[in-house]
């Protein structure tokens, strides 16, 4: 009896765990993450060239900052620069998992140096 409990305990604990998606080759859809005190959303539209557009939200202990995306993607390597109203160019750039829908990229700008803030599509 106790071993079915676990084995039902460990079912229920890896099914309330969120899908990893596998690798994709477009970087339209909605992407977010948490990561060294970030939260980051994005919502993206690609072209045919790789031209990227969309629009972001940035929360951290000082605030939820909104704007748009502009930039580049031309598999693996992603180039972004977020657009908020009133705060300085912040720049994200980073490169695409070839193993699933996700995005390992560092953000820069607005006094923000460096910061890791990996991102899975949703």
């Amino acid at each position: 009896m106790r071993r079915l409990l676990a084995l039902l305990a460990i079912a229920v604990a890896t099914s309330c765990t969120d899908p990893t998606l596998g690798p994709v080759q477009t970087i339209d859809g909605t992407w977010s993450g948490v990561d060294n005190g970030y939260s980051l959303s994005l919502s993206l539209a690609q072209d045919a060239t790789g031209t990227v557009t969309g629009a972001m939200s940035l929360a951290n202990l000082t605030g939820i900052f909104e704007g748009t995306v502009t930039g580049t993607f031309v598999p693996p390597d992603v180039h972004l620069k977020f657009n908020i109203q009133g705060v300085e160019e912040i720049s994200y750039d980073g490169t695409m998992s070839t193993t699933e829908a996700k995005i390992f990229a560092r953000m820069n700008g607005a006094g923000i140096n460096n910061a890791e803030v990996d991102v899975r599509k949703r």
